[in-house]
């Protein structure tokens, strides 16, 4: 079983369904990230607070906005931990 860390970026806060294409701040969400980068493997030895602690400093380091971490194959995966949902309480305020 593999445990790997999925990083978030802001969307761009397009307002769906208008033409021409408007942006608003208030339709601004997380999304995951694209790329390479995107998503870092750990070993299985480490702890889950080790993989929280290395997956937030790769954020900050990449400038992310949040992470989740996934237990399981990029199929089949649970996610054991989240940042996402507590980084949205937080931009809202």
């Amino acid at each position: 079983m593999k445990t790997f860390a999925e990083f978030y970026q802001e969307s761009t806060g397009y307002v769906e369904g208008s033409i021409p294409p408007q942006f608003s701040k208030g339709n601004v969400k997380l999304i995951p990230a694209c790329g390479s980068d995107s998503i870092i493997y750990f070993d299985g030895r480490y702890s889950l607070n080790h993989c929280i602690n290395l997956a937030n400093e790769y954020m900050i380091k990449n400038k992310f906005k949040g992470f989740k971490i996934h237990k399981g194959d990029l199929r089949s995966n649970h996610i054991i931990f989240s940042t996402v949902n507590s980084i949205k309480k937080r931009n809202r305020k």
